[in-house]
């Protein structure tokens, strides 16, 4: 399922999965990001994802025209935290609207953990 536009040569569709690369790989490009996490990080933060696999530490959810988007991130230690994640926030909304024109209704940053190293 993904996000339809319809348009006078046809019709666009941008999948949940496109979504959450475009999202994954702003986020990683802020400064204070460690990494990615995936969903369901019972195990602990041992498993960072790599540049590889952005989008597993991205949940997308499309309701309607709305687009939530949920981030699950390792922060560098010392930084401060409500304004990495704000950062990531704007740059994950600015890349969104740049590549798809969609505007995200919520944007989540869910901090599972902070490294010592970036």
């Amino acid at each position: 399922m993904g996000q339809k536009t319809k348009t006078e040569y046809g019709s666009i569709e941008i999948s949940s999965e496109a979504l959450a690369m475009i999202a994954g790989a702003a986020a990683v490009r802020c400064y204070g990001i460690v990494g990615m996490v995936p969903m369901g990080w019972r195990q602990g933060v041992s498993e960072i994802l790599g540049r590889d696999a952005l989008s597993q530490g991205v949940d997308v959810n499309l309701e309607g025209d709305e687009v939530k988007i949920d981030l699950y991130v390792i922060m560098c230690y010392g930084v401060r935290i409500a304004e990495v994640a704000s950062s990531i926030m704007e740059t994950v909304q600015y890349e969104i609207e740049k590549m798809t024109g969609l505007r995200p209704a919520a944007i989540n940053i869910n901090v599972a953990g902070v490294r010592l190293f970036q």
